[in-house]
Protein backbone atom coordinates (compact mmCIF):
# COMPACT_ATOMS: atom_id res chain seq x y z
CA UNK A 1 0.00 0.00 0.00
CA UNK A 2 1.20 3.35 -1.01
CA UNK A 3 -0.64 6.26 1.21
CA UNK A 4 -0.29 9.87 2.56
CA UNK A 5 -1.58 10.60 5.95
CA UNK A 6 -1.97 13.99 7.26
CA UNK A 7 -1.75 14.32 11.15
CA UNK A 8 -3.07 17.77 12.85
CA UNK A 9 -0.88 19.27 15.26
CA UNK A 10 -3.44 20.38 18.09
CA UNK A 11 -2.11 20.25 21.72
CA UNK A 12 -3.00 17.06 23.16
CA UNK A 13 -3.32 15.14 20.21
CA UNK A 14 -1.44 11.48 20.76
CA UNK A 15 0.27 10.86 17.49
CA UNK A 16 2.48 7.72 19.28
CA UNK A 17 -0.47 5.18 17.71
CA UNK A 18 -0.18 6.32 14.47
CA UNK A 19 3.57 6.49 14.06
CA UNK A 20 3.94 3.43 15.49
CA UNK A 21 1.41 1.57 12.93
CA UNK A 22 3.28 3.54 10.16
CA UNK A 23 6.71 1.93 11.49
CA UNK A 24 5.24 -1.03 11.49
CA UNK A 25 3.64 -0.69 7.98
CA UNK A 26 7.28 0.55 6.39
CA UNK A 27 8.62 -2.40 8.14
CA UNK A 28 6.06 -4.56 5.93
CA UNK A 29 6.91 -2.81 2.48
CA UNK A 30 4.11 -0.38 2.62
CA UNK A 31 5.13 2.86 1.75
CA UNK A 32 4.04 6.07 3.76
CA UNK A 33 3.98 10.28 4.14
CA UNK A 34 3.18 11.99 6.87
CA UNK A 35 1.90 15.37 6.43
CA UNK A 36 1.55 17.07 10.00
CA UNK A 37 0.31 20.55 10.84
CA UNK A 38 1.30 22.60 14.03
CA UNK A 39 -1.21 24.77 15.60
CA UNK A 40 -0.65 23.91 19.24
CA UNK A 41 2.84 24.63 19.52
CA UNK A 42 2.73 27.12 17.88
CA UNK A 43 -0.32 28.47 20.14
CA UNK A 44 1.49 27.59 22.67
CA UNK A 45 4.99 29.50 21.45
CA UNK A 46 2.90 32.68 20.59
CA UNK A 47 1.70 32.93 24.06
CA UNK A 48 5.26 32.58 25.47
CA UNK A 49 6.40 35.57 23.18
CA UNK A 50 3.20 37.81 23.75
CA UNK A 51 2.24 37.54 20.04
CA UNK A 52 -1.40 37.57 19.72
CA UNK A 53 -3.18 34.77 18.00
CA UNK A 54 -5.68 35.92 15.43
CA UNK A 55 -8.20 34.00 13.43
CA UNK A 56 -9.83 35.10 10.30
CA UNK A 57 -13.12 34.09 9.42
CA UNK A 58 -13.11 34.41 5.30
CA UNK A 59 -16.41 36.09 3.63
CA UNK A 60 -17.25 32.32 2.21
CA UNK A 61 -17.31 31.16 5.89
CA UNK A 62 -13.78 29.58 5.43
CA UNK A 63 -11.12 30.51 9.10
CA UNK A 64 -8.23 30.31 9.05
CA UNK A 65 -5.35 31.62 10.78
CA UNK A 66 -3.36 35.41 10.39
CA UNK A 67 0.21 35.17 9.46
CA UNK A 68 2.28 38.27 9.85
CA UNK A 69 5.96 38.84 10.08
CA UNK A 70 6.59 38.00 13.41
CA UNK A 71 4.10 34.74 13.04
CA UNK A 72 5.63 33.63 10.44
CA UNK A 73 8.97 33.29 12.01
CA UNK A 74 7.23 31.13 14.99
CA UNK A 75 5.10 28.95 12.63
CA UNK A 76 8.69 28.29 10.85
CA UNK A 77 10.33 27.35 14.39
CA UNK A 78 6.82 25.72 15.88
CA UNK A 79 6.80 23.45 12.40
CA UNK A 80 10.46 22.35 12.84
CA UNK A 81 9.79 21.62 16.16
CA UNK A 82 6.56 19.24 16.10
CA UNK A 83 7.96 17.49 12.59
CA UNK A 84 11.15 16.78 14.43
CA UNK A 85 9.63 15.41 17.28
CA UNK A 86 7.62 13.04 14.75
CA UNK A 87 10.51 11.96 13.70
CA UNK A 88 12.06 10.91 16.79
CA UNK A 89 9.08 8.94 17.94
CA UNK A 90 9.54 7.05 14.61
CA UNK A 91 12.80 6.14 14.94
CA UNK A 92 12.30 4.69 18.16
CA UNK A 93 9.62 2.73 16.52
CA UNK A 94 12.36 1.16 14.69
CA UNK A 95 11.52 3.38 11.55
CA UNK A 96 13.68 5.49 9.19
CA UNK A 97 12.14 8.81 8.67
CA UNK A 98 13.66 12.36 7.00
CA UNK A 99 12.04 15.92 7.18
CA UNK A 100 11.64 17.34 4.08
CA UNK A 101 12.91 20.82 3.34
CA UNK A 102 10.04 23.30 2.30
CA UNK A 103 12.72 24.94 -0.20
CA UNK A 104 13.22 21.41 -2.00
CA UNK A 105 9.76 19.93 -2.04
CA UNK A 106 6.97 22.30 -1.70
CA UNK A 107 6.93 25.67 -3.86
CA UNK A 108 3.95 28.19 -2.77
CA UNK A 109 2.52 31.44 -3.47
CA UNK A 110 2.16 34.06 -0.64
CA UNK A 111 -1.16 35.76 -0.75
CA UNK A 112 -0.23 39.00 1.15
CA UNK A 113 -4.05 40.33 1.13
CA UNK A 114 -6.88 38.53 3.09
CA UNK A 115 -10.50 39.32 2.76
CA UNK A 116 -12.05 39.05 6.43
CA UNK A 117 -16.19 39.48 7.13
CA UNK A 118 -16.46 41.01 10.03
CA UNK A 119 -20.19 41.69 11.33
CA UNK A 120 -21.50 41.44 7.73
CA UNK A 121 -19.09 43.29 6.38
CA UNK A 122 -15.67 42.89 4.44
CA UNK A 123 -12.35 44.07 5.48
CA UNK A 124 -9.30 44.09 4.00
CA UNK A 125 -5.93 42.48 5.05
CA UNK A 126 -2.98 43.03 4.42
CA UNK A 127 0.58 41.98 5.50
CA UNK A 128 -0.23 38.00 5.53
CA UNK A 129 2.11 35.36 4.95
CA UNK A 130 0.39 32.02 4.44
CA UNK A 131 -0.26 31.25 0.93
CA UNK A 132 -1.62 27.75 -1.27
CA UNK A 133 0.62 25.03 -2.84
CA UNK A 134 2.02 25.70 -6.93
CA UNK A 135 3.73 22.91 -7.35
CA UNK A 136 5.08 19.57 -5.26
CA UNK A 137 8.77 18.39 -6.04
CA UNK A 138 7.90 14.92 -6.14
CA UNK A 139 11.71 13.58 -7.16
CA UNK A 140 13.09 14.20 -3.86
CA UNK A 141 10.07 12.20 -1.55
CA UNK A 142 9.79 9.19 -4.07
CA UNK A 143 14.06 9.12 -3.47
CA UNK A 144 13.51 8.84 0.02
CA UNK A 145 10.49 6.42 -0.52
CA UNK A 146 12.74 4.21 -2.23
CA UNK A 147 15.39 3.80 0.45
CA UNK A 148 12.47 2.83 2.92
CA UNK A 149 12.51 6.42 4.62
CA UNK A 150 9.42 8.04 5.95
CA UNK A 151 9.14 11.41 4.72
CA UNK A 152 7.33 13.93 7.16
CA UNK A 153 6.41 17.20 5.71
CA UNK A 154 5.58 20.34 7.48
CA UNK A 155 3.06 22.88 6.66
CA UNK A 156 5.36 25.46 5.06
CA UNK A 157 5.94 26.21 1.47
CA UNK A 158 8.86 28.22 -0.08
CA UNK A 159 7.60 31.25 -1.87
CA UNK A 160 10.86 32.09 -4.18
CA UNK A 161 9.80 35.82 -5.00
CA UNK A 162 10.25 36.52 -1.07
CA UNK A 163 12.59 33.79 -0.47
CA UNK A 164 11.27 32.60 2.70
CA UNK A 165 8.97 29.29 3.81
CA UNK A 166 5.50 30.70 4.45
CA UNK A 167 2.01 28.54 6.28
CA UNK A 168 0.33 26.56 3.92
CA UNK A 169 -2.90 24.60 4.62
CA UNK A 170 -1.71 21.26 5.87
CA UNK A 171 -4.62 19.26 4.46
CA UNK A 172 -4.19 20.74 0.96
CA UNK A 173 -0.45 19.89 1.47
CA UNK A 174 -1.37 16.66 1.88
CA UNK A 175 -3.69 15.97 -1.32
CA UNK A 176 -1.05 17.82 -3.55
CA UNK A 177 1.59 15.32 -2.17
CA UNK A 178 -0.73 12.46 -2.79
CA UNK A 179 -1.60 13.65 -6.51
CA UNK A 180 1.74 14.12 -7.38
CA UNK A 181 3.06 10.61 -5.82
CA UNK A 182 0.65 8.92 -7.30
CA UNK A 183 -0.70 7.84 -3.75
CA UNK A 184 -3.20 4.90 -3.24
CA UNK A 185 -5.22 6.52 -0.95
CA UNK A 186 -5.27 9.59 1.66
CA UNK A 187 -5.91 9.68 4.61
CA UNK A 188 -7.04 13.02 7.00
CA UNK A 189 -6.85 12.58 10.72
CA UNK A 190 -8.79 14.73 13.13
CA UNK A 191 -10.39 14.58 16.47
CA UNK A 192 -13.84 13.15 14.91
CA UNK A 193 -14.80 10.36 13.34
CA UNK A 194 -14.86 11.62 10.04
CA UNK A 195 -17.83 13.63 8.26
CA UNK A 196 -20.82 14.27 10.99
CA UNK A 197 -24.35 15.10 9.86
CA UNK A 198 -24.78 16.57 13.46
CA UNK A 199 -21.04 17.63 14.90
CA UNK A 200 -23.00 16.76 18.52
CA UNK A 201 -23.65 12.71 17.51
CA UNK A 202 -20.86 10.31 17.04
CA UNK A 203 -23.40 7.81 15.29
CA UNK A 204 -24.51 10.51 12.66
CA UNK A 205 -21.25 9.85 10.44
CA UNK A 206 -21.57 9.19 6.64
CA UNK A 207 -19.69 6.46 5.87
CA UNK A 208 -19.42 7.03 2.08
CA UNK A 209 -19.70 9.84 -0.35
CA UNK A 210 -18.83 10.59 -3.78
CA UNK A 211 -18.23 13.66 -5.48
CA UNK A 212 -21.73 13.48 -7.42
CA UNK A 213 -23.18 13.91 -4.07
CA UNK A 214 -20.25 16.97 -2.92
CA UNK A 215 -23.42 19.70 -2.67
CA UNK A 216 -25.11 17.93 0.25
CA UNK A 217 -21.92 16.80 1.65
CA UNK A 218 -20.00 20.37 2.29
CA UNK A 219 -23.78 21.18 4.02
CA UNK A 220 -22.67 18.79 6.68
CA UNK A 221 -18.91 20.28 7.57
CA UNK A 222 -18.67 22.64 10.14
CA UNK A 223 -15.79 24.55 11.10
CA UNK A 224 -12.55 23.22 10.19
CA UNK A 225 -13.81 20.24 8.63
CA UNK A 226 -14.93 22.58 5.50
CA UNK A 227 -11.52 22.94 4.15
CA UNK A 228 -10.91 19.52 5.36
CA UNK A 229 -13.67 18.59 2.66
CA UNK A 230 -11.73 21.09 0.36
CA UNK A 231 -8.91 19.37 0.56
CA UNK A 232 -10.58 16.00 0.02
CA UNK A 233 -12.12 17.10 -3.36
CA UNK A 234 -8.23 17.92 -4.43
CA UNK A 235 -7.39 14.77 -4.09
CA UNK A 236 -10.25 13.26 -5.57
CA UNK A 237 -10.25 15.41 -8.55
CA UNK A 238 -6.25 14.41 -8.58
CA UNK A 239 -6.82 11.14 -9.39
CA UNK A 240 -6.68 9.62 -5.92
CA UNK A 241 -8.73 6.66 -5.73
CA UNK A 242 -10.16 6.89 -1.93
CA UNK A 243 -9.80 9.51 0.46
CA UNK A 244 -10.49 9.11 4.03
CA UNK A 245 -11.74 11.38 6.56
CA UNK A 246 -11.02 9.56 10.31
CA UNK A 247 -10.53 9.49 13.62
CA UNK A 248 -7.02 9.87 15.03
CA UNK A 249 -7.47 9.85 18.20
CA UNK A 250 -8.01 5.69 18.13
CA UNK A 251 -5.13 2.64 18.34
CA UNK A 252 -4.30 2.32 14.96
CA UNK A 253 -6.14 4.85 13.22
CA UNK A 254 -5.11 3.60 9.85
CA UNK A 255 -6.49 0.27 9.87
CA UNK A 256 -9.67 1.91 11.79
CA UNK A 257 -10.36 4.09 8.77
CA UNK A 258 -9.43 1.62 5.40
CA UNK A 259 -11.64 -0.79 8.14
CA UNK A 260 -14.85 0.99 7.59
CA UNK A 261 -14.36 3.09 10.51
CA UNK A 262 -14.36 6.78 9.07
CA UNK A 263 -15.69 8.72 6.21
CA UNK A 264 -14.60 7.10 2.40
CA UNK A 265 -14.76 9.53 -0.01
CA UNK A 266 -14.75 8.29 -3.88
CA UNK A 267 -14.35 9.42 -7.59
Amino acid sequence: MFGVVKIGGAEGNRVEPLLEEIARRTAGGERWVVVHGASGIMNRMCGERGIEVRMITSPSGYRSRFVGEAERAVFEEAAVAYGGSIKKILEGCGASAERTEPRMSVLAKRKEVLRESVGGRIRIVRGNYSGTVVRINGAGILELLSKGVVPIMPPLGHDAECSLDINIDGDRLAAAVACELGAEILIVLSNVPGLMRDVESPDSRIDRGALADWDELERCAQGNMKRKMVACREALEGGIARVYLADGRVGRPIENAIGGNATCLVR
